[in-house]
């Protein structure tokens, strides 16, 4: 095989080989860092998500803290009931309204008017028996009780007793209150505390913020209120409408309250699966969080008890316009409200990461398909100008040295022995090779030369 035959193939199946080694390297480098791009990409992925949770998480929170709060604002409270406390007082007033006309057309006496509407006052009845309407009188220093439903003994006492000291937060005399905010503008608000009745009978004082309306020809003050306990159990409701009714994504995201109630919790609401609410939640289908079969709701206790929020994933049905899906990967951020006793939570279903991982993966993959179609196009043009190369180089290579084995050969047959060699005056191998066919040459000469003189 001659030389230029052999350099040419070497030449190919060199640059072969270095095509080879690194398309290979640069294959597994690019899939060495897609492989981190893609781990890198998730996490960033679930970092949104948890940030994009815990901020939906915290504003909700607020909404529950808010009107937690709003439960010692008599401000509030006053507002809030206004309109309910002033139609029962309307109610009570209306009676009275209508046995002064009696009076005042002459059917009844001043006395039996008072007594007509003080008895059918005193059966006035609201919020499933707790609410009612009570008549004390304007006098000074201590208004006397005209009526009061619930302890018919303060009938007709002086209302002085220190344990009516209590209004206001300042010891205050609850009755002598009643009289003084309704002598600037008619009506008005005291927070004290009284005994609530019950189906048991009267409790304990416990909270209450009464509404009180002087009616002047009588020299009469109705009042009626509301216990603080009831107040909160309507401002939970009002809380749970309020979360309830919150949506995000499109309608696909929402809230959810539960307690942290132990063994296992209870649902306080759920607006996506309501038959939950009021529930135990110890089902064995909820045995499916944080990879290990855990009750997910018992790991949103422990994750709350130990930071009071934290992030828990699980698997739990997902809503779509067509109704709820199989159950789906999802991630929940939930956070506890301390003074209700509530955890408040959110999720988001992390099968869209997944699918944005799929289509990361796919990108890669054909990156490294790109990369290997462009290094065979361009590398078979760089083998094809490097064979075209080699074989010129090889064949200018091979040129002379053909020279001097023809040179040699007629040396070998004593002719041309005068002839000069072109390629001596080169200095590479094939220069050192011609100067000894040169020598060689001259001794073939002389010795040639010798032999005809003997």
């Amino acid at each position: 095989m001659r030389i230029r035959t052999k350099n040419t193939l070497f030449t190919s199946f060199f640059l072969v080989l270095v095509v080879l080694v690194i398309t290979l390297f640069s294959v597994s480098n690019i899939r060495k860092q897609g492989d981190q791009r893609i781990k890198n990409f998730r996490a960033e992925e679930l970092e949104k998500v948890k940030s994009h949770l815990k901020d939906l998480v915290d504003v909700a929170y607020e909404t529950i803290d808010q009107n937690h709060r709003n439960l010692s604002d008599l401000e509030y409270l006053s507002g809030y009931y206004r309109e309910k406390l002033d139609n029962i007082l309307n109610a009570g007033e209306s009676i009275i309204d209508k046995y002064q006309r009696l009076h005042s057309q002459g059917q009844i006496s001043l006395t039996q008017a008072k007594t007509l509407a003080r008895n059918e006052i005193k059966d006035l009845r609201f919020d499933g028996g707790t609410g009612y309407i009570w008549i004390n009188d304007t006098a000074k220093p201590y208004p006397t009780m005209v009526m009061h439903p619930t302890v018919p003994d303060l009938d007709g006492q002086e209302l002085k007793d220190p344990r009516f000291n209590n209004a206001q937060g300042i010891n205050k005399n609850l009755f002598v209150a009643f009289v003084e905010v309704t002598e600037g503008g008619r009506d008005g608000y005291v927070d004290y505390l009284w005994p609530k009745p019950t189906d048991k009978g009267l409790t304990e004082d416990v909270p209450k913020l009464s509404y009180v309306r002087r009616y002047e020809d009588w020299d009469w003050i109705l009042g009626t209120g509301i216990y603080i306990d009831d107040a909160e159990e309507d401002i939970r409701q009002l809380i749970k409408d309020s979360v309830k009714a919150m949506r995000y994504a499109d309608g696909t995201g929402y809230f959810w309250i539960n307690d942290n109630s132990k063994p296992f919790p209870r649902m306080v609401m759920h607006p996506t699966v309501p038959e939950l609410d009021g529930e135990v939640l110890d089902d064995p289908k909820f045995n499916n969080a944080q990879g290990v079969d855990k009750n997910l709701f018992v790991a949103f206790n422990e994750v709350t008890e130990e930071q009071s929020e934290g992030f828990v994933d699980y698997l739990w049905p997902k809503p779509t316009p067509n109704g709820l899906t199989e159950r789906t990967e999802k991630m929940s951020f939930v956070r506890l409200h301390e003074p209700t006793g509530w955890i408040i939570g959110s999720g988001a279903y992390i099968d869209n990461i997944d699918a944005a991982v799929a289509d990361k993966q796919e990108e890669i993959n054909q990156q490294i398909q790109d990369l290997m179609i462009n290094n065979l196009l361009v590398s078979s043009i760089f083998i094809v100008l490097a064979v075209i190369a080699s074989f010129v180089f090889s064949d200018r290579m091979a040129k002379p040295i053909r020279n001097l084995t023809a040179v040699a050969n007629e040396i070998s047959h004593g002719k041309n022995l005068a002839q000069p060699i072109n390629e001596i005056s080169r200095n590479d191998e094939i220069g050192e090779l011609a100067k000894s066919i040169d020598r060689l040459k001259a001794s073939v000469k002389i010795m040639i030369e010798r032999m005809k003189k003997s």
